[in-house]
C-alpha cells in the first residue's frame, strides 16, 4: 500500500514539473535570464533545485555469494 502511494506521489511530482515548465512565469524567468546574460548562474541554480526534487533511485539488493 505504501509503495503505491509513493509511486503516485512521484508521478504527480513529475506531472507538476512538466506543467510548471509551461507556465508564463517560467517563460518570463527564461526571458529575464536571457536579457541579463546570466545563463551560467541560472543553470547552476536549476541543477540544484532539480537535484533536490528529483526522486532518489533505489538500488537493488546485492546477492551475497559465499
Amino acid at each position: 500500500m505504501k509503495n503505491e502511494i509513493e509511486k503516485t506521489d512521484v508521478s504527480k511530482a513529475v506531472t507538476s514539473i512538466k506543467s510548471f515548465k509551461a507556465t508564463s512565469d517560467v517563460e518570463n524567468f527564461y526571458r529575464f535570464i536571457h536579457e541579463n546574460k546570466i545563463r551560467v548562474e541560472a543553470k547552476k541554480l536549476i541543477e540544484v533545485v532539480l537535484k533536490q526534487i528529483k526522486p532518489v533511485k533505489k538500488r537493488g539488493r546485492k546477492k551475497n555469494i559465499h
